[in-house]
């Protein structure tokens, strides 16, 4: 009887060892929303595991409850602290939907350049079904990032999509300074208000990765609408299949190593880039005069620095009008969760949040519809 009391002891101690670390992990996770990847990357990469972290908590607090309820506060509390990450995840909507005498209907796009849902190899005929999608829509504004054209003027081009999703105003900065006026490879934003003012951000010798324009409302206030797209991870076909075979029996260990270690320089220089955009962006928003609207496609998860930051005082469409578990918008394998978002100033109330699960990208489009406050 000894034996065995002495054995339930030692598991029980092995348990909650691994419960203190699985708490530790969570909170270092947290850590990744406030601690700049520029100064320390480390926590960043916790961030993007925090989804496993919580389901591990989850477990414990289950197991806890099951055996022995004394230590049901560890995850439980750790989970409590972390109610933000959770309604990232899952959504409590406590408002209620605002009548106004002005809406605007806001549709946020990687189109992918147009290739489709698969890396780097067009699909016909995707031009086509973007564009028909967008129509049908009738959005007041439409942000779209990867606008990709080659054959004709650019001018040309952007004037039958403007014709043919029937918004009239635009503005689109190409990722690179093109010297060849036959293509476009952009940011680009798209509405029905007219267009009084615009601007660019870039970091120095890199590509452009946001643009602003101020737009005037039929209630002749002003709102600036960012269109960012962030620094990507940048994985190659040769990253997704790594991942992918990640656990299969045959991988040697080599293999792991030099996979993980690619795949870790990759993340860690992408983290610290999107930190110096973010800076960048977020000292903009804050220094601007008019109510704002925040799009795009910001390669980061709801748990990261870029998603805290961008989102100080502003709100989160999908958190506050949207539906569902994770919501991801990118159809990838990594990170599979959400990363394209709309956020708004208080200025406005999100009536509705929608993502549309159509197979034209690899990234969802995802709508709201934004009503004035009285």
């Amino acid at each position: 009887m000894k034996s065995k009391k002495k054995g339930w002891s030692f598991f029980r101690i092995l348990l909650l060892i691994i419960n203190i670390f699985a708490v530790l992990c969570i909170f270092c996770a947290y850590g990744a929303a406030f601690v700049n990847p520029g100064k320390n990357w480390f926590f960043a990469f916790f961030g993007l595991a925090y989804p496993i972290f919580l389901i591990v908590n989850l477990f414990f607090i289950i197991l806890w409850l099951v055996l022995w309820k004394k230590y049901i506060f560890l995850s439980l509390c750790a989970l409590l602290i972390g109610y933000n990450h959770l309604n990232s995840m899952l959504p409590l909507k406590l408002s209620s939907k605002k009548i106004s005498k002005e809406s605007l209907k806001v549709i946020s796009y990687n189109v992918h350049s147009l290739y489709g849902n698969k890396i780097n190899k067009s699909t016909p005929g995707t031009r086509s079904k973007v564009t028909e999608f967008l129509t049908n829509q009738h959005a007041d504004i439409i942000c779209i990032q990867e606008f990709f054209a080659m054959g004709e003027d650019f001018t040309q081009t952007l004037l039958k999509f403007t014709h043919s999703i029937h918004l009239s105003n635009f503005f689109f900065k190409n990722y690179q300074d093109f010297y060849n006026k036959k293509k476009i490879n952009a940011i680009a934003t798209f509405s029905k208000y007219p267009i009084v003012r615009n601007g660019t951000f870039r970091l120095p010798d890199r590509s452009y990765f946001a643009t602003f324009v101020d737009i005037v409302l039929n209630s002749g206030d002003t709102v600036r609408v960012y269109n960012l797209h962030l620094e990507s991870n940048r994985f190659g076909d040769e990253d997704y299949t790594f991942y992918s075979h990640l656990t299969d029996p045959g991988t040697e260990s080599s293999q792991l190593t030099n996979g993980s270690r690619k795949m870790f320089w990759k993340l860690r220089k992408a983290f610290i880039y999107r930190a110096k955009q973010v800076d960048i962006l977020k000292k903009d928003i804050e220094n601007c005069p008019y109510p704002v609207i925040v799009c795009g496609d910001f390669n980061d998860t709801p748990f990261s620095y870029t998603y805290s930051q961008l989102k100080t005082n502003l709100s989160d469409a999908y958190k506050k009008a949207g539906s569902g578990i994770l919501g991801s918008t990118y159809t990838g394998k990594l990170p599979s969760f959400r990363i394209d978002y709309i956020f708004y100033s208080s200025f406005f109330t999100a009536n509705d949040y929608r993502k549309f699960e159509i197979d034209l990208s690899d990234h969802y489009p995802i709508m709201t519809t934004l009503s004035i406050n009285p």
